[in-house]
């Protein structure tokens, strides 16, 4: 979502997205000199929230109900109390849209009420330019909404971008729906392991565990979706991480960093191994990190086979992108071979 905050100093309303390599910011309206501060504050909140809802309607599937113009009258021209009544929309995203009319009405003149307006527009058309899965510009914040299903004009974006890069580029990040990012990925990440597991003799948890000992990281997002959930289809594991993610933020479940020893009997322990606050991020991330612990190892075992002894952090800049290469033809024969 769009984030919202006053800057007192320079007088505006400053809008703060997020990018799945970094967030954007840009001035959204110039603050009257002679508005008190509460209000432009209050402004930025109900921008915020108003933001929120429309995101949530994206990730549920459900942009196709918002009406861009309807949220810019219910701005311009907001429910006013009537004595001590006031009529309450029963939608929220709409009553929040009113909200923000009745703050901005306020304000004096009108460029501000209409900078608000256009940036409220701004953010709805973005809303809909992602639900019709174009995330450039502003709607590129869709890459941190993961949705329930993963579309297949997206799939194929993820699975070009894979085959150019099998160690993950970052447009992966940045340019598509994060379930379908994180879906192909994930075939990826299985093929580069199983790949790699038969070159070196070994279990697939163990490649695991290799990639981790050389790398000196935990990859717990890749340990767990590679050995926990092995076998299961890659689209139920991505879909089952992200719903674990979303109950552990909305509070139904605490996450806990290991699992109780004893477990009450009749009952599951549930955890999540993905941020709650931010899963699609965090989600790609484990998995190309996974992507890269594959390489390491097989980089490992074809070094020491050429020169026992050797260490593959002293092997030469030309030697190195020369066996990536090499490696990323290997991968690409195995998704080619559906292993």
């Amino acid at each position: 979502m769009t984030t919202y905050a006053h800057d007192p100093v320079a007088s505006t309303i400053v809008a703060c997205w997020p990018t799945g390599d970094g967030a954007v910011a840009h001035r959204a309206a110039r603050v009257p000199r002679t508005l008190d501060h509460s209000l432009a504050r209050r402004t930025a909140t109900a921008l915020s929230a108003l933001s929120r809802h429309l995101w949530a309607a994206y990730a549920d599937q459900a942009a196709h109900e918002i009406d861009p113009a309807e949220l810019a009258a219910a701005v311009r021209h907001p429910n006013q109390p009537v004595g001590d009544l006031l009529r309450v929309m029963e939608d929220g995203c709409a009553e929040t849209a009113h909200l923000l009319g009745r703050i901005v009405a306020r304000a004096p003149g009108r460029a501000f009420r209409d900078a608000v307006v256009a940036d409220v527009r701004a953010e709805t058309d973005a809303v809909l330019d992602a639900d019709d899965g174009v995330l450039t510009g502003r709607s590129a914040q869709a890459v941190v909404h993961p949705r329930c299903d993963a579309p297949a004009e997206q799939l194929l974006v993820a699975h070009s971008l894979l085959h150019d890069d099998p160690l993950g580029p970052p447009a992966i990040v940045t340019s598509v729906e994060p379930n379908a990012a994180a879906v192909a990925t994930l075939r990826w990440l299985r093929a580069s392991a199983a790949l790699v597991a038969e070159r070196v003799g070994h279990a697939v948890a163990d490649v695991v565990a290799l990639a981790e000992a050389i790398g000196h990281e935990d990859l717990a997002v890749a340990r767990h979706v590679l050995c926990t959930l092995a076998g299961v289809a890659e689209e139920e594991v991505v879909l089952d991480l992200f719903q674990e993610a979303v109950l552990a933020r909305q509070g139904w479940f605490v996450v806990c960093p290991e699992q109780a020893p004893h477990p009450e009997q009749g009952h599951r322990a549930v955890s999540t191994v993905l941020d709650p606050l931010d899963p699609a991020s965090c989600l790609l991330d484990g998995l190309v990190r996974g992507l890269h612990g594959c390489f390491r190892v097989w980089l490992d075992d074809v070094v020491t086979r050429e020169g026992p002894g050797t260490d593959p952090r002293l092997v030469g800049a030309t030697r190195i992108a020369e066996l990536r290469r090499l490696y990323a033809e290997e991968v690409r024969r195995s998704i080619g071979a559906g292993r």
